[in-house]
């Protein structure tokens, strides 16, 4: 068999230290003679030891593929009989097969060493289970042939439906019914430069301006390229002639096997961008703790009660699962607004009102059977926020917060986000405390100072080292508080 060894082929394989190396028909291993190496026709090599008694034989063989593609394996049998098939690598720049399958053999498979061939290597390289790669290989070579014919009949249905083509300044053509014609893109041709990353040497774009492949000279060939398109997909494009810039016939076939791939431009991108986005959307929506619609009901600061649907975006919307959910700059206006709709009585038709944080509501809803209540208040701290609002001319700082306890007049509630921020809130103040990253000694002087009408309970977070991010601390300190005796 007649075998075709690039260069190109070679310098991909994996670096190793050069070890290995043949003087006429004796294997030198680190400059010392280990065996002989006999290859008395094409593509078979015999191994000996330096008793000149054979160990093994080794055949190159191979199956060409559709498009000039090869896959080569080493049929290996051994002194005793024993056979195994490997597939042939290429670990080591040579222009000679009898080095390159030297060198695999000793580097990856420790046939053989600086002491000669290693026994206990043979018997378990040839004892070992492999698959048959000669049936392995032919049957590739059957699907890929089948394959590339197929590839050719849809190319040729390609080119008899749209006759895909070029115009004079870049414009790609198709038949849009009977002998009419449309544009559904434009091409601009370049200078291949380097491999794969370095600069493309054809782009495609559609109607939108959306850039819907490009393609790349690669180490495989003068006719295969890669191409890259809009949704991060890759793949290997085989022509049938090499490019040139002004080779129309060639960006043709290009366009055409773009249509086999499934881009057929126009305004395709631009659908299926929005498409992903929506499915992010969806995603994120799924994902966020806001609430949309949940039935429950909210009570005013006079006590009128009102049940409807309530919807609240506590936080952004994160499509793209950056982490994020609170605005870095500009104000945040999140969980600071709650929407409640009412059917009105005896219509089809519903109520909406908005109720900000301040305005000293709150509502209960069960979202996963169990009810939970948001308080809206502003809070003593928070003054990176409060100088992020101002910062804005956003002079609202009230926000919903998340109800853990309550204690007769005494709340221990949590920011829904920012799970690591809670408030305490007694009837006795307008404003909550928060307790959120800053010190414990500097949490424990805030609480104490704001709970200080109950003396004990000052004193105790005065003296002692609480841990005040806590929560059952916290559920503590809310109950001594709401049984003082002021």
């Amino acid at each position: 068999m007649k075998i075709y060894l690039f260069l190109t082929v070679m310098l991909s394989g994996a670096v190793f230290s050069q070890k290995i190396q043949l003087k006429k028909d004796k294997i030198l291993f680190n400059e010392k003679e280990v065996g002989i190496l006999k290859s008395p026709y094409r593509d078979h090599f015999e191994f000996y030891n330096l008793a000149n008694e054979k160990v093994f034989d080794a055949d190159l063989k191979g199956v060409t593929l559709a498009k000039e593609q090869f896959l080569y394996y080493l049929d290996m049998k051994s002194a005793d009989g024993k056979t195994t098939q490997i597939p042939y690598e290429v670990l080591v720049t040579s222009f000679k097969v009898d080095r390159i399958v030297a060198y695999q053999l000793a580097v990856k498979y420790h046939l053989f060493n600086e002491n000669g061939f290693d026994k206990t290597e043979l018997e378990k390289f040839f004892s070992t289970s492999r698959e048959n790669l000669g049936d392995k290989y032919l049957a590739a070579k059957t699907n890929s042939i089948a394959e590339d014919n197929a590839r050719k009949s849809r190319l040729d249905n390609i080119r008899s439906l749209y006759n895909p083509r070029m115009g004079s300044n870049g414009e790609i053509l198709i038949n849009s019914g009977g002998y009419q014609s449309k544009i559904i893109g434009y091409s601009r041709a370049f200078n291949c430069v380097g491999f794969n990353n370095t600069g493309s040497c054809l782009e495609v774009s559609d109607l939108d301006g959306v850039k819907v492949a490009s393609m790349y000279q690669t180490n495989q060939g003068l006719k295969t390229y890669l191409v890259r398109t809009f949704d991060n997909n890759e793949f290997t494009f085989t022509a049938t002639r090499p490019y040139a810039p002004s080779d129309y016939a060639f960006i043709n076939e290009f366009v055409a096997n773009l249509f086999i791939e499934g881009y057929t431009l126009e305004h395709q991108a631009y659908y299926k961008n929005q498409e992903l986005h929506q499915a992010k959307m969806n995603d994120a929506v799924n994902r966020s703790i806001n609430l949309y619609d949940v039935p429950g009901y909210l009570v005013e600061k006079s006590g009128k009660k009102t049940e409807g649907a309530m919807t609240i975006w506590f936080e952004m919307l994160d499509p793209e699962r950056t982490g994020q959910k609170l605005p870095q700059d500009g104000a945040d206006r999140f969980g600071q607004r709650v929407t409640l709709k009412k059917r009105l009585p005896g219509m089809n038709s519903m109520a909406t009102k908005i109720y900000d944080a301040d305005s000293g509501v709150h509502f209960c809803v069960s979202p996963n059977g169990n009810e939970e209540c948001y308080y809206g208040l502003d809070v003593k701290g928070e003054l990176m926020k409060k100088l992020q609002n101002y910062g804005s001319l956003h002079g609202n700082n009230s926000y919903f917060y998340r109800l853990v306890a309550k204690e007769n007049k005494v709340m221990l509630l949590q920011d829904p986000v920012e799970l690591q921020k809670y408030v305490i809130k007694t009837d006795l103040q307008p404003k909550g405390q928060m307790l959120d990253s800053r010190s414990n000694d500097k949490l424990s002087e805030k609480l104490a100072d704001y709970l200080k009408d109950c003396k004990s309970v000052s004193d105790q977070l005065k003296n002692e080292s609480l841990d005040l991010k806590n929560e059952e601390n916290l559920i503590r300190i809310i109950s001594d508080y709401s049984k003082c005796k002021k």
